[in-house]
């Protein structure tokens, strides 16, 4: 299913939708959590990719310190926050790809 179709689908007050997203490419990564915050997801699982430009608006410090793709997730985790979600990180074994972060999240609301 691709974003628009996952957009499209009408609210049920009887079921937990999940959002999962692998290889989301650049800033998609973002949409895809913004579409999952306003489909009202009980939980997501999104392992992000191709991080160019993604970090605009984080400090350039963090960005210094930790690098443009923990800026970028951080950036991220602040968003999910702000939207009542408790945010993890886990991960995949880097033999199956170097770009290997998940980022876990579960509405508290």
């Amino acid at each position: 299913m691709d974003l628009e179709e996952f957009s499209s689908m009408s609210k049920s007050t009887d079921a937990c939708r999940i959002a999962i997203a692998t290889h989301a490419c650049g800033t998609l990564t973002d949409k895809v959590l913004e579409e999952a915050v306003k489909m009202e997801c009980c939980a997501i699982a999104a392992m992000p990719c191709c991080y160019t430009g993604t970090d605009k608006g984080v400090p350039h410090g963090i960005k210094r310190a930790h690098g443009v793709a923990w800026a970028a997730d951080i950036k991220r985790t602040y968003f999910l926050h702000s939207h009542n979600f408790h945010t993890d990180y886990s991960t995949i074994p880097v033999e199956i790809t170097p770009l290997n972060r998940i980022i876990v999240a579960e509405d508290r609301s």
